[in-house]
């Protein structure tokens, strides 16, 4: 009783500090707002009104779900060949001298380039330019993760279940889970943060739909009290992805390392 009682004050006691956080922040805003034109600071009133009418209107589902789309596609696609391309070079030396430093250069290279180049390729395309841009932005962080996952695997320890016969599902199970699904989840969690932004960022520049073309015409309208309501949209979306999916996940997978 006293353990759960703990842990509910520790609760209260975060949420108190969080909603004082936010409180601060609007108050400020308020202040701020009444001493600048809408146009440069719109009010938290002005803001939430723009935001009202985007869900009456329907804008809000309709962008949220493209935006959504194309994001899920572009980095899915990443995955599975980050994935791929780890365990291809981790089989031979010869490819990863050969495509390692490519990665690299895709890497560094910044994703406005990227976009740009997109752009010149593929025109204002609503799909292609985004998917696109999500797929060279994380799948090398895909990729390093998984591979550095599997540079941590112990081949001696491998080479002893071989030595003892241990099936082929024990030595998965027992070696290489336990040292790539962590890597896996950094990927996952890291790289769902760059598709996400990556998507919005092509949007604005190489879309007609999609938040990042609502961010693009309000800017271009100079409806700033619409670019702030879908700021705090963007905000809430990354907000329901990060505790709802990708904070019990990595809660799991700690757990599930710390009894494995």
């Amino acid at each position: 009783m006293n353990n759960f009682t703990s842990k509910l004050n520790h609760v209260l006691k975060k949420a108190l500090i969080s909603t004082t956080g936010i409180l601060v922040v609007l108050i400020l805003w308020n202040i701020l707002a009444k001493k600048y034109h809408p146009l440069i600071l719109p009010s938290p009133k002005e803001t939430l009104g723009a935001l009202k009418h985007l869900v009456e209107s329907g804008q809000v589902w309709t962008n949220t779900i493209i935006t959504f789309r194309r994001t899920a596609a572009g980095y899915a696609a990443a995955l599975v060949f980050g994935l791929l391309t780890a365990l291809l070079l981790k089989a031979s030396h010869f490819l990863q001298s050969l495509i390692r430093p490519v990665i690299t250069v895709v890497q560094i290279i910044p994703p406005v380039i990227w976009v740009v180049l997109a752009v010149l390729w593929f025109g204002i395309a609503d799909d292609l330019t985004p998917v696109f841009l999500i797929f060279i932005v994380t799948f090398p962080i895909v990729f390093i993760n998984i591979f550095t996952g599997l540079e941590s695997i112990d081949v001696n320890l491998v080479e002893m279940a071989v030595v003892y016969r241990c099936s082929k599902t024990k030595i998965i199970t027992n070696i290489y889970l336990p040292a790539l699904v962590p890597h896996f989840v950094s990927a996952l969690s890291l790289g769902l943060s760059f598709a996400w932004k990556s998507t919005i960022f092509a949007e604005f520049i190489g879309s007609s739909s999609g938040i990042g073309f609502a961010l693009s015409m309000a800017n271009a309208n100079l409806e700033t009290e619409k670019l702030f309501a879908w700021t705090i949209i963007l905000v809430l979306v990354m907000l329901v992805f990060e505790y709802g999916l990708l904070y019990p996940l990595n809660k799991k997978v700690t757990r599930w390392k710390q009894h494995g």
